[in-house]
């Protein structure tokens, strides 16, 4: 017996299994290089929108880099974080954005390495992000820097999740957002 495909068939299953209104799968939200994710776009009308965040890696116990983000108000203890991490910090853009068949994803460019001086891929980052929030695009990391080109012509729209910024970030960095000197990444970087 051949089984074909049923539009409308499809459409009952959906209502009957997923909540029209509910956010999208937060499971299905993560940190991803754009290198493989086909034509996506990045959200926001200009490179303002983008909020920008130090990161640092850390290792984990099994010596596996992570990557955590540094979220502290307070200046005076934002700044032990950052020795607490060897001054291993990067300011990076919080890029939301969605590939071509409504995959969300959160790309995470490096628009400023503390460690680095005079590496130009900040300024293809925010080249690539800016080309990014207007048009569909492809962008992959060469030669240092991130090369990106744009769709050859599409009426396409992005479509998001009615999940918000936060929800997206705090799920992306779950247990991973250090916001004090007691954090257990901190305590095992120092302690190892």
């Amino acid at each position: 017996m051949t089984i074909t495909f049923n539009k409308d068939l499809a459409k009952k299953i959906q209502q009957q299994t997923i909540d029209d209104n509910a956010p999208a799968d937060s499971k299905g939200i993560e940190i991803k290089s754009p290198a493989k994710m086909f034509w996506f776009r990045i959200k926001g009308e200009s490179y303002e929108d983008i909020i920008k965040v130090q990161t640092t890696r850390i290792p984990d116990t099994t010596g596996q880099d992570v990557e955590y983000l540094i979220f502290c108000e307070d200046p005076k203890i934002r700044n032990q974080i950052i020795a607490e991490c060897d001054d291993k910090v990067s300011t990076k853009a919080l890029c939301r954005c969605v590939n071509w068949f409504g995959q969300e994803f959160l790309w995470l460019p490096t628009i400023k390495n503390h460690a680095a001086i005079g590496r130009s891929s900040g300024t293809s980052a925010i080249n690539s992000i800016e080309l990014g929030q207007q048009h569909w695009i492809k962008a992959q990391w060469k030669n240092q820097s991130w090369n990106a080109w744009k769709h050859s012509g599409t009426d396409k729209l992005p479509e998001w999740s009615n999940m918000s910024d936060e929800d997206v970030v705090n799920t992306c960095f779950k247990d991973l957002i250090i916001s004090d000197l007691k954090h257990e990444a901190l305590t095992y970087n120092q302690k190892g």
